[in-house]
């Protein structure tokens, strides 16, 4: 009887053994899994971080030396501004950012490199360029420009017709025009050959690509 007892409690002891080593494997098992997916995410985003640094830095040297040219107009009910200053007409502006310039009369010229590399790269600088104070509802011309008009959607009209402002660009002449119509100085300048125009038009009107479009052509080329 004392061997079979015996025999027993080395059974029963074995069994709880094996059950004990086989509850450690599953919980080794259970907290490897997460760990290996901690390991892959910290990786991915590794490499993530890494790639845009890099395509960051062949940005930044492809556009080194490059200039970009946009053609700009402002247009007010069925016609275009004329008469929009040259570079030689800037002595009224007091403040303009670096790496914008007026190339001629409705082509504004601007470096990716300064502008894109301090985040200004947006329509407020041809704004500024312009000397014109342009809100959600309204633009402020300079003295020089317009005979210093205040155009307002609240006080101007296009005919008998109440009339809003916009801003339309075009990414390139033969693209697709996209409008806005609220923080205008904020759209963003995004490649060579744009064509964007300043517009208060009454409603349904469509708004025309600035005429100095054509000038684009070999400037980019050239």
């Amino acid at each position: 009887m004392a061997t079979s007892s015996s025999a027993k409690k080395i059974a029963r002891l074995a069994q709880a053994s094996k059950n004990r080593k086989g509850r450690k494997v599953r919980m080794q098992g259970g907290s490897l899994f997460p760990t290996v997916i901690f390991v892959v995410c910290v990786l991915g985003v590794a490499l993530i971080a890494y790639a845009r640094q890099s395509q960051e830095r062949v940005s930044a040297l492809d556009t080194a030396t490059q200039n970009y040219y946009t053609a700009f107009g402002i247009y007010k009910c069925d016609a275009f501004i004329e008469n929009l200053p040259a570079a030689s007409d800037l002595t009224d502006i007091s403040s303009v950012k670096p790496g914008a310039f007026i190339e001629s009369a409705g082509v504004v010229r601007w470096e990716p490199q300064v502008l894109s590399g301090e985040r200004r790269a947006k329509l407020e600088t041809i704004f500024e360029l312009y000397g014109l104070k342009v809100t959600n509802d309204s633009i402020q011309f300079p003295d020089s420009l317009n005979g210093g008009e205040l155009i307002s959607e609240a006080d101007t009209k296009c005919g008998d017709k109440a009339a809003n402002l916009q801003v339309v660009v075009w990414d390139s002449k033969v693209s697709s025009p996209k409008i806005s119509i609220a923080d205008l100085g904020n759209v963003r300048l995004t490649g060579n050959g744009m064509a964007i125009t300043l517009a208060f038009i009454a409603k349904d009107v469509e708004v025309p690509q600035p005429i100095t479009i054509t000038d684009l052509d070999p400037l980019i080329t050239g």
